[in-house]
């Protein structure tokens, strides 16, 4: 685990998150050291360096029962901490559950506080909590955490994961997106406007007119739809009931969740609990959302989508097609299905889905 580290006018913080699992009541408590503007070369994997603006940018834990947590770290190197009033006191941190720490490749994103109210939810969050620390603090917690570190199944290390921006083999061992789609219940008025374009046979979920480009249907939609946009970002986190991001007091509430549904790249079959096949033994290419009446709200699908999102269709797959809750909504284009996933569709005349994503 030897690494060699090179300081580049470093700024530290500390971020503390506790979650509880709610089967066991087992208590997952992070505690770790951001470290900013550091170049690292990294020895452990035969030499090869990597220039890291900030690390580690996400943090696993293992639950005594063989599950996993991950949270996504909140890039915070300018000095927001929640003692001088920048971090709200309800931030949350994009996490992910894993049901095998065998398996970090595909999880459930909590992307709001509607996933853990869900009772689909395994986790309640107990807060977190961003302080200002020091070269010194970051140096004990990296000795410490090398020394009490236990190899579980596919965790990172002790130091969490960086998600270098060249590919290494390993890498598709981690979740790196979490996809999912936005719904938008629609008031009256907009209704009508959708209502003129539901097609004759009125069916659930459809894709509008090919003649409906992003513009015109922003122009319909958007006045509406901006007021409940966010769906989370590296700086602020996850968006909150109170409205409130990361910036100076006082906080003016500007950035409410959505709902959000889980978005299921190929290979993945369910969400609840999380269902996977091997790449290539899939005889369909479907792109399913879990929507479930609304039962899902609050979860992204979280996984490595690398391959799965390469434009290769085995021989053997059908026409490939984006589905909600199994129905089929769109035959997608077969040399370039992923391409082809409809950015935003609608459901009856009462409501419309846009398409989102997080990386980390």
């Amino acid at each position: 685990m030897s690494q060699t580290y090179i300081a580049d006018n470093g700024y530290f913080y500390r971020l503390k998150a506790t979650f509880e699992v709610k089967e066991s009541e087992e208590e997952l408590s992070f505690d770790y050291i951001v470290a900013c503007n550091l170049r690292v070369t990294r020895w452990r994997s035969g030499g090869s360096s990597d220039d890291s603006s900030i690390s580690p940018k996400a943090m696993v834990i293992a639950t005594r029962d063989g599950h996993a947590v991950m949270i996504r770290t909140l890039h915070l190197c300018s000095g927001p901490t929640t003692e001088n009033g920048m971090v709200p006191p309800d931030v949350l941190p994009l996490a992910v559950w894993f049901d095998d720490v065998d398996d970090l490749s595909a999880g459930v994103g909590y992307l709001s506080e509607d996933a853990y109210d869900s009772p689909l939810s395994r986790l309640t969050f107990h807060g977190a909590r961003i302080e200002r620390a020091t070269r010194e603090d970051w140096e004990r917690w990296r000795q410490s955490s090398a020394a009490e570190y236990v190899q579980k199944g596919k965790l990172p290390g002790p130091w969490g994961y960086n998600f270098p921006n060249q590919t290494p083999p390993e890498l598709g061992q981690y979740v790196s997106t979490c996809e999912t789609y936005r719904r938008f219940k629609l008031p009256e008025e907009l209704r009508v406007k959708l209502r003129e374009l539901w097609p004759q046979d009125k069916p659930r979920y459809w894709t509008l007119p090919k003649d409906i480009d992003w513009s015109q249907f922003s122009g319909m939609f958007w006045p509406h739809i901006s007021k409940r946009i966010s769906s989370g970002d590296l700086h602020s986190g996850q968006p909150l009931r109170s409205g409130q991001i990361v910036q100076i007091p006082p906080h003016v509430p500007s950035s409410w969740p959505p709902e959000m549904y889980p978005l299921l790249w190929r290979r993945l079959s369910s969400a609840f609990p999380m269902r996977k096949s091997a790449l290539g033994n899939d005889s369909d290419f479907v792109l399913n959302l879990e929507y479930r009446e609304g039962a899902t709200n609050g979860f992204g699908a979280c996984q490595d989508a690398r391959d799965d999102l390469s434009y290769r269709i085995p021989a053997s797959s059908g026409a490939p097609v984006f589905k909600v809750d199994g129905m089929v909504v769109k035959e997608l284009d077969r040399k370039i299905p992923v391409l082809s996933l409809p950015h935003y569709f609608a459901e009856r005349d009462e409501a419309v889905f846009l398409w989102s994503y997080q990386n980390f």
